[in-house]
């Protein structure tokens, strides 16, 4: 039996797999390859290879494998690939479009901090060292699309940011508490401080990545960071609260 299945993308759209898992689905494939159930021709289509009766007792055992994931397994973390691509015409983007999964499986930084702004239910957090003018407007935009009820907290560096001091009374009547993590030390000169970017959702989803809240790093630069919830993201969200608990809160 020699059917034609379809290449890597009508391959997972046909049994129902995100653009964000199809390395998943690559993965598979190549594994059936080597063991000699499917073969992929010189144009990207893969074929069964097996004989028919093999090939029916091999999809009685996937769909039960299947089954098996919908209904019964929980993955114990969940990470998606985020990215903030470079402005157009970019090399970058070319090659990464030529590449066989191309943009497939990479969700923009952008769209993921907006959906964790609307998922919010008990609070929402932003934690970066370098504010513009256009991230002071992405930081409230965020802020405000979160539910009137979710605690909302901003980490910030060395005082609150000069794009952000010109809309203290938005700060304000969105209820925004405003942190400085910048400590001095008694035993040398320096600051105790941070570099790290991270958007947290409540206590278990969390953005990590490189993306300032700056119009450079939304519009220019390549970014790129993980989307990560379940336990993963809990030790992500432990993280941030031992932040806040030795940061001064700036009053606003």
């Amino acid at each position: 039996m020699h059917g034609a299945l379809g290449s890597t993308r009508d391959i997972a759209r046909l049994i129902g797999v995100s653009h964000t898992r199809i390395s998943d689905v690559i993965s598979g494939l190549r594994a059936a390859e080597v063991a000699g159930a499917v073969r992929q021709d010189a144009h990207g289509v893969w074929r069964v290879t097996l004989p028919e009766l093999e090939s029916r007792e091999l999809a009685l055992l996937l769909r039960g494998a299947a089954l098996y994931k919908e209904q019964i397994h929980e993955d114990k973390d969940s990470v998606h690939v985020v990215i903030s691509k470079p402005a157009e015409p970019s090399r970058f983007v070319s090659a990464l479009d030529s590449t066989l999964e191309g943009a497939w499986g990479l969700s923009s930084t952008a769209d993921v901090l907006a959906g964790m702004a609307g998922r919010a239910l008990t609070r929402f957090s932003i934690m970066t060292p370098f504010v513009d003018e256009a991230g002071a407007s992405r930081i409230l935009d965020l802020f405000a699309a979160t539910r009137t009820t979710v605690r909302r907290e901003l980490i910030v560096r060395n005082g609150l940011p000069e794009h952000l001091r010109l809309h203290e009374d938005v700060l304000r009547t969105l209820g925004i508490h405003v942190f400085d993590f910048r400590l001095s030390r008694l035993d040398r000169p320096d600051t105790e401080t941070f570099h790290a970017k991270v958007v947290r959702t409540d206590d278990a989803e969390c953005y990590v990545g490189s993306s300032n809240m700056t119009k450079w790093s939304f519009d220019y630069s390549l970014e790129l960071g993980v989307l990560v919830s379940g336990s993963s993201g809990r030790r992500v969200s432990h993280v941030l609260d031992a932040v806040l608990a030795v940061s001064n809160e700036i009053p606003i």
